[in-house]
């Protein structure tokens, strides 16, 4: 079962839209961020799925990338992290309470250098991005935890820059800047912004 965001209540965008249990209007009234449990580690790992197999359709023919194993399943870094380093939340996404996605926010930096959270992994299944879920459920994350942060954009995923771009102009008012990363550590562009001072915006 989820609990709410540790040291405050669950994270809640209103979008002005009543829905009386059906989605049938194609309108999303509430999305709202819940962090995952220890025992709902499966739930994330299900969603991981589904991310992956989004990210395949980017993945080069010849390369290791977007490739499954032998038990049909996409291999992914270890989840353990989420709940035993500290700077780490694994969070669930919900639309009008129904699950519609996840978030990792970690203390990584793409860039090296100082920082309080990073967008580590990001998914909002494909139905509930016609809603505007996943610029919701960002804004939601960068108000829910203010300070300095990084989205790096891996450099083959071309559809997710321009979402972030316009999510973190949502949610702070203004552009971020962008670095690019030095291909080592990171490739792919690099968004910094401060969310400290920045009142909540609405949608």
């Amino acid at each position: 079962m989820s609990t709410a965001l540790a040291g405050g209540p669950r994270e809640t965008s209103t979008d002005g839209a009543t829905t009386g249990g059906s989605m049938n209007s194609g309108a999303v009234a509430d999305v709202e961020l819940d962090a995952a449990a220890i025992d709902e580690r499966a739930t994330i790992e299900n969603l991981m799925q589904l991310y992956m197999h989004d990210f395949s359709e980017f993945a080069e023919i010849g390369t290791l990338h977007g490739e499954v194993a032998a038990d049909g399943r996409f291999a992914h870094g270890a989840l353990d992290v989420c709940w035993r380093e500290e700077g780490w939340f694994p969070l669930l996404i919900r639309a009008d309470r129904r699950l519609a996605g996840f978030a990792l926010v970690s203390p990584w930096s793409a860039l090296d250098r100082p920082l309080d959270r990073a967008v580590a992994e990001f998914f909002v299944l494909r139905k509930y991005r016609r809603a505007r879920v996943g610029m919701r459920a960002g804004k939601l994350i960068f108000e829910r935890f203010p300070g300095r942060w990084e989205v790096p954009v891996a450099s083959y995923n071309r559809p997710a820059l321009p979402f972030w771009r316009k999510t973190v102009r949502a949610s702070i008012g203004r552009d971020a800047e962008e670095f690019a990363g030095d291909g080592e550590r990171w490739s792919g562009p690099v968004l910094c912004f401060d969310t400290r001072g920045c009142p909540p915006r609405r949608s």
